[in-house]
């Protein structure tokens, strides 16, 4: 891979069976998302790739490439012949998981997903906003020159996971993970950590310096239960990002910090 990092944007427009009106209004919500990923990207210096893995009826799929190359993204080609149906984040994994076997161990890739798609949900939406801006802004020098740190993300849980799955991952660490299709969706959030393990947050660069805190009502710490997330000042704040059209600024020119493969 040639690019500064890889982003890796997981959608669900719905199965087979998903009525056409549906479809098309979580397209318009996907489209928003992408824009916004778009925004923080295009000051960059360096390539960063960006990778859409998805689920849609098939008779969708034109309309799904436009909207997704009109950003210079380019689709998962493993998506288009997959069968169509609810295999929650499974798809967005798969992906990163094939591309972390062709990347060099220290090759960066970001996860994202369509957060709040499902019911078109517009606090979600925010989160997904201010998630993705703090994850594709933050300074990441540990993380790329820190062999014992594999994962970044806002708010790592004590388990080496990132609540609302939002993270960076190195490749070496994704490759080396086993990725299976679960009936149960919260399998893909606890994923990159290790749910025996109360100190796998060591292996996390928390990200959560890069927020006002004191104006959230949140502390920087290591790791967050879930309880803490539920600040009102962190809430108003995904509220705020769900009314922007742009992000309030972009990702640092060059990616100074992560490794260029």
């Amino acid at each position: 891979m040639n690019a500064a990092a890889t982003v890796v944007y997981f959608a669900y427009l719905g199965d087979e069976a998903m009525d056409a009106a549906m479809v098309e209004a979580r397209l318009g919500f996907m489209e928003r998302q992408l824009q916004w990923l778009a925004a923080l990207i295009a000051p960059s210096a360096r390539r960063i790739d960006v990778i859409v893995p998805y689920v849609a009826p098939r008779a969708w799929d034109g309309e799904v490439d436009r909207a997704v190359k009109r950003h210079g993204f380019r689709l998962d080609e493993a998506s288009i012949d997959a069968e169509r149906v609810n295999r929650f984040e499974y798809p967005g994994f798969r992906a990163m998981k094939a591309l972390a076997g062709q990347a060099s161990p220290d090759h960066l890739l970001y996860y994202c997903h369509s957060k709040g798609i499902f019911d078109l949900d517009e606090r979600k939406m925010g989160l997904f906003r201010l998630h993705s801006q703090v994850g594709l802004t933050a300074p990441l020098d540990r993380l790329a020159g820190d062999q014992g740190v594999t994962r970044a993300g806002l708010f790592p849980c004590r388990y080496g996971w990132c609540w609302y799955n939002f993270f960076w991952i190195k490749a070496g660490y994704m490759a080396g993970l086993a990725v299976e299709e679960s009936a149960h969706r919260h399998d893909f959030e606890a994923l990159i950590g290790d749910r025996s393990d109360p100190e796998g947050f060591r292996g996390v660069l928390s990200l959560a310096d890069q927020l006002p805190c004191a104006d959230l009502g949140l502390a920087v710490r290591p790791w967050y239960r879930p309880e803490e997330l539920a600040a009102p000042g962190l809430c108003a704040a995904y509220d705020a990002y769900a009314l922007m059209e742009a992000p309030p600024y972009a990702i640092e020119a060059a990616l100074t910090s992560r490794v260029e493969n």
